[in-house]
């Protein structure tokens, strides 16, 4: 639900942690651009709310990896969708998963939380002020913490689309939901989406292994 796509050159292909292009390859995120669309494809800088420490919520503080950090530097770049109908695509077969584990290395292992959101935008809906919601949500969450990699595919033909956002652990997530403009951006959905579902899952690299292994979180 997290729409910020305010910097053109994170369209072109441009990566954030390093400002160089990512290398050229005939991959649908490309051919989606060179015909005018926006798919986003944002890895962020990994971040800590400098406030953990001072948590007045009773809540758990959670804290990133050393893994957290060579998965942006070295893997998450080179994400991307590997079919245009990601939105209709399981979303262990949408993307270049085990390239991206290969590139993440053997001697790393860690796990990760992910959730995707597959919608269905109303025809009347308010493009602008959902626009605007979500940037600030965006925004926000990446504020929060642990927020890793954030997708965004382009609304179809059919008005359907897909975004995902990968995260450090669940509790960085959760902390991210009670936040204020969150809640704000999710109170628009019942009247800016005809149908939207919420998918959960658990990333999983294994010491001296190439691939990842993705497994479905019912709750």
């Amino acid at each position: 639900m997290l729409v910020n796509p305010h910097q053109h050159s994170r369209y072109e292909g441009f990566n954030v942690t390093t400002n160089l292009r990512a290398p050229r390859s005939e991959d649908v995120e490309d051919d989606s651009r060179r015909h005018g669309n926006t798919i986003r494809n944002e890895t962020i800088i990994p971040h800590e709310d400098s406030d953990f420490e001072e948590d007045d919520e009773q809540q758990p503080i959670p804290h990133l990896r050393t893994v957290d950090y060579a998965f942006c530097d070295k893997a998450l770049d080179h994400f991307h969708a590997v079919t245009p109908a990601y939105f209709s695509t399981p979303l262990p077969e949408a993307f270049n998963w085990d390239e991206t584990a290969e590139r993440l290395g053997e001697e790393h292992e860690g796990d990760w939380f992910i959730v995707a959101f597959r919608s269905i935008r109303s025809e009347n809906a308010d493009h602008q002020q959902l626009y605007n919601a979500d940037a600030l949500a965006h925004e926000e969450a990446i504020q929060s913490g642990g927020l890793l990699k954030y997708w965004y595919g382009t609304l179809n033909d059919k008005r359907e689309c897909l975004a995902m956002c990968i995260w450090s652990n669940r509790e960085f997530a959760k902390r991210a939901t009670r936040k204020p403009l969150h809640l704000k951006a999710v109170s628009l959905a019942r009247v800016m989406y005809d149908s939207y579902r919420l998918e959960r899952y658990k990333l999983i690299k294994r010491k001296g292994e190439k691939v990842f292994h993705i497994e479905v979180i019912e709750h």
